[in-house]
């Protein structure tokens, strides 16, 4: 910074970003010395903004009136060993805040999982405990819960809801059921169902669901109108290619 001239209190002020009223507190004990005009109006040099400066950092670097003044008139090897003190203080501080924002997100992914977790469970999983408590495939249900932990089950469901995008850009498209294209869906999107093993003829049981369940067809037609029944469709058209009537389809 080169100043053509002294600049007033208010002009420091602004320069400097620091109140009119707290350069004068400064003066008062005795951090700053600026001159005066002929007026006995202060006056501050460039000196004078580069130790203005210096007093704002160890302000805010949470140092004592007592230990600026050190800092400021002190030699200069008090002066480095202050501030690496205070850098080490700092990084040490930085440190502990990086390690908070580290339980944050954690936190904060957890209880997203659980939000999902619940969002799944509430009402379809007690609903199915009721309906299929016996069952093989809710006996893998309940292994698979137990055998992947929250991210693991958070990714799977991540890669079903991608899925079902690519469903509905497939149907948008025109991919009729029953092509190359539809049938490789299909087997993907059975695949995709990871709690238990699904067979074929499973697999069109659960697509009826869709269709057939009012919360199920909300859901897919709420991604694209009509997806409900384009997927039935194509998984149907799939089965077939692998013996599975889809008008008497089973659960086995």
């Amino acid at each position: 910074m080169h100043m053509q001239k002294q600049l007033t209190i208010g002009e420091t002020s602004v320069l400097c970003a620091v109140s009119v009223r707290m350069l004068r507190h400064w003066e008062s004990v005795g951090l700053l010395r600026p001159g005066r005009d002929s007026n006995g109006y202060r006056l501050y040099s460039e000196d004078d903004i580069a130790r203005i400066r210096r007093i704002r950092l160890y302000r805010d670097l949470g140092l004592t009136t007592e230990q600026i003044r050190a800092a400021l008139d002190g030699p200069a090897t008090e002066t480095l060993t202050l501030m690496r003190e205070q850098r080490a203080r700092i990084s040490g501080h930085i440190t502990q805040l990086q390690l908070i924002l580290q339980d944050i997100d954690e936190l904060s992914a957890y209880a997203h999982n659980m939000k999902e977790n619940e969002d799944m469970d509430s009402p379809y999983t007690d609903e199915a405990h009721d309906r299929w408590e016996d069952s093989p495939q809710w006996m893998e249900y309940a292994e698979y819960r137990t055998r992947t932990d929250d991210a693991q089950q958070q990714a799977d469901l991540d890669a079903m809801r991608a899925l079902e995008l690519e469903l509905a850009q497939a149907m948008r498209d025109g991919v009729k059921p029953g092509s190359e294209a539809a049938d490789e869906l299909a087997l993907r999107h059975r695949e995709s169902l990871t709690w238990y093993h699904v067979t074929p003829s499973m697999h069109v049981c659960l697509a009826k669901m869709y269709v057939n369940d009012p919360r199920f067809r909300a859901h897919y037609d709420s991604i694209e109108p009509g997806l409900a029944a384009w997927l039935h469709d194509v998984i149907a058209a799939q089965a077939d290619t692998e013996g599975v009537d889809a008008e008497h389809a089973r659960w086995e």
